[in-house]
């Protein structure tokens, strides 16, 4: 079988039977793409050809020029490939059985304090664009919502008047998301000024003065520039918002579970990454403010 028509295949089945989100399905094309463009440059064409030691060098190659998170993508990607091509047409082996994907070491995220939330908030003017900049960040935060849905969301989810978004997340999986007053009232101001004069077809919340949707590219931008214009740490990022969102949530007394469904992860282990902050934070207090570890630290100097 040629590895093209595998390929083809494979697509027509994540398309069609699988139904993945659009971004998921031009992400699989791409990285699958790779893979194959490697096969050919060394003369493979056929699936039956390719061999564990074919993946193991091409993920080797991957992993020098990419983050082992990306290469873990591309690995299960590879397998997943393989594993249905192998059930389809159970005359081609699997090459991929014994792949593993390699430990990532798991790092906290950067997310906002409050005082530096406060001071980001406190820095908007009544001028056009920080009314524009004001609403995309009060919903970032105000909701968690990820940067491609903030920019993909529609005026026919955001109900105002009963508080709330309705949020199309990954795999299209819906979830109903609460909208806290200011940021209801940073939309309704930006909604009645400026997206009026800027675009009225466009069925996009966000839409930039030429009537066209916000890109994330855009978002990420403006929010470097207005970190540093603030004098705030780079190393935070439009993601944080929705890490702050999680953290400060836990730390208000939500539930994880309440947390993990408004973030939208179909696994609670991803939620559970925000415990860890609360529990360095916990940390950081305690040996902060305890007396006994404060005479344990006059000690040692001594």
């Amino acid at each position: 079988m040629q590895i093209t028509d595998a390929m083809e295949d494979y697509m027509h089945y994540i398309k069609v039977i699988d139904q993945k989100a659009l971004t998921t399905i031009r992400s699989y094309e791409y990285q699958l793409q790779l893979y194959v463009s490697y096969l050919k440059a060394k003369g493979i064409h056929k699936m039956q050809e390719i061999t564990y030691e074919d993946i193991q060098t091409f993920l080797k190659e991957q992993g020098e020029i990419k983050k082992k998170a990306s290469v873990n993508h591309i690995t299960s990607l590879i397998r997943n490939f393989h594993r249905f091509i192998s059930y389809t047409y159970d005359h081609i082996p699997n090459p991929s059985m014994y792949i593993r994907n390699t430990k990532v070491p798991r790092t906290l995220p950067h997310y906002f304090n409050m005082e530096d939330m406060q001071t980001l908030f406190q820095s908007f003017t009544d001028s056009d664009i920080d009314i524009f900049h004001r609403a995309i960040l009060e919903v970032l935060y105000g909701c968690g919502l990820r940067i491609s849905e903030l920019c993909s969301l529609t005026l026919h989810q955001i109900h105002l008047e009963q508080r709330f978004i309705r949020c199309i997340g990954k795999g299209d999986k819906e979830r109903m998301i609460p909208i806290h007053k200011r940021a209801v009232k940073a939309l309704e101001i930006y909604l009645h000024t400026l997206r009026v004069k800027w675009g009225q077809k466009s069925i996009y919340v966000f839409i930039d003065h030429k009537g066209k949707q916000v890109t994330r590219q855009y978002v990420h931008t403006m929010i470097k520039k207005r970190l540093a214009d603030l004098g705030l740490n780079q190393e935070l990022s439009a993601h944080s918002f929705r890490h702050s969102f999680a953290s400060h949530l836990l730390d208000g007394g939500a539930d994880l579970r309440v947390v993990q469904e408004l973030l939208g992860h179909a696994d609670i282990a991803t939620t559970q990454i925000y415990t860890h902050i609360q529990n360095k934070r916990l940390k950081l207090a305690y040996e902060k403010a305890h007396p006994r570890v404060k005479k344990e630290e006059n000690h040692e100097k001594i």
